[in-house]
């Protein structure tokens, strides 16, 4: 009797080699902020430090909000394959530079090449999760891309930051790169899919700038209240990429530095900055593969609204924590709560979201979301460095917290009571 297999081999073709080279990203979260020095990165330019750490890890996601469709146009003109193989090797360069490389324009070259990397690679998982394999194995297939390139990250904190501690930053990027290798490897063996061509209308420059288009994407039919109700998930979910994903990821490891001894360690000399810092890091990544399902099934279990509630309370109380405590303590105990409740809010959102459009229209809402998200992402190192040059790493945690609360308020304004609704329905 043949045994079918969990995954299509295709789709393991198609993750696995972005599990490869994601690690050199990973990593330069947690080690970046605390040693930018061996990075060549100071103040030029009369700009601080602070403000080029902070560039450098954002600059990768501002670039994907162009790169996204240029991947596309790319894979209709000559198929999946090969521009994915050659932006697993653009990936795998990019982590040797971090190596290898030294200074600012350096490290900003290497960082925007990732990002566009990174969109050949995430739209080529999602492209053969469409194309190989049934509709009732779907799901699972994202959640393969998802939970892959995870793992990669997973690793990349704990271990590599851990080899980072005991080697040096050449030794430590130069495996990584070379791991990559064998992802270039893999991705030869990828379908070559070719995506259907699809000719967009021809509209006005001013139709084209309309806020709703801006925000929302263009959705005919649809009225100002449900694209409200549209835009107050959207919105959240910036928050939490924000807040959760780029501000507190990237500043982390220069926070607990503000703790740690002369031997840069904290705990009473239980851990290196960086040690620690990673294995932080590494517990966000593992709770999004572990309990992405189970809290996606809880919010199906207790409805969307409740399951938003109850994360965004314990999001916002434990960046509160963390700034009335002030303590690598409370940083330890904050952080973990902060990453579980991130995945159940995302969880629930990326449900609302798709539950609040109309079948015709989702493709362009989910589109719109996700460019969202990865607005939030770049933003947040970004802003969280310039935030504590002025007012502290404490400061960051703050102006996270409101604008995770204020958006959590639009949205119960935005979506009103549903028991209150169908009661005037009836």
């Amino acid at each position: 009797m043949r045994v079918k297999p969990i995954f299509p081999i295709e789709m393991v073709y198609a993750v696995s080699p972005t599990a490869t080279v994601i690690m050199g990203d990973s990593l330069m979260y947690v080690v970046l902020p605390v040693a930018a020095i061996e990075f060549g990165v100071q103040e030029q330019f009369g700009l601080a430090a602070s403000f080029w750490i902070g560039l450098a890890l954002s600059i990768n996601r501002f670039i994907r909000l162009g790169s996204n469709a240029f991947a596309a146009s790319v894979y209709q003109r000559f198929g999946v394959r090969w521009p994915f193989v050659a932006s697993i090797a653009a990936g795998a360069l990019t982590t040797l530079a971090y190596g290898l490389g030294s200074g600012i324009a350096v490290l900003l070259l290497a960082r925007a090449v990732w990002g566009v990397s990174y969109s050949f690679m995430r739209l080529a998982a999602h492209l053969t999760a469409f194309r190989v394999g049934t509709s009732a194995m779907r799901g699972r297939m994202m959640g393969m891309f998802n939970s892959g390139q995870r793992f990669g990250s997973f690793v990349a904190v704990t271990a590599g930051a851990m080899v980072f501690h005991l080697t040096s930053r050449e030794v430590t990027f130069t495996v990584l790169a070379g791991v990559g290798l064998f992802g270039v490897l893999i991705a030869t063996r990828v379908p070559n899919l070719r995506p259907e061509r699809i000719r967009p209308s021809v509209r006005g420059l001013r139709n084209r700038l309309n806020a709703w288009d801006l925000a929302i994407s263009r959705l005919p039919g649809y009225g100002r209240k449900l694209r409200t109700s549209l835009l107050s998930i959207s919105l959240m979910r910036f928050a939490t990429a924000f807040g959760a994903n780029g501000l507190a990821i990237a500043t982390l490891a220069p926070y607990l530095a503000g703790f740690a001894d002369e031997n840069d360690r904290v705990l009473g000399g239980s851990f290196a900055v960086v040690a620690l810092a990673g294995l932080l890091v590494g517990f966000r990544w593992l709770s999004e593969i572990s309990l992405g399902v189970p809290m996606g099934h809880l919010s199906d279990r207790v409805g969307r609204r409740l399951a938003i509630a109850c994360g965004m309370v314990a999001m916002v109380a434990s960046l509160g924590m963390m700034v009335v405590a002030d303590s690598a303590v409370a940083v330890v105990m904050g952080m973990p709560l902060l990453f579980l409740a991130a995945v159940g809010v995302n969880t629930a959102l990326d449900a609302a979201i798709g539950e609040t459009s109309t079948s015709s229209t989702r493709a362009a809402v989910l589109g719109r979301y996700s460019t969202w998200l990865d607005l939030g992402a770049a933003l947040g190192p970004f802003a969280g460095f310039l935030i504590a040059d002025r007012i502290g790493f404490d400061g960051g945690f703050l102006v996270a917290a409101a604008l995770l609360a204020g958006t959590w308020a639009f949205y119960v304004a935005a979506t009103g009571d549903p028991r209150r609704r169908q009661h005037r329905r009836q």
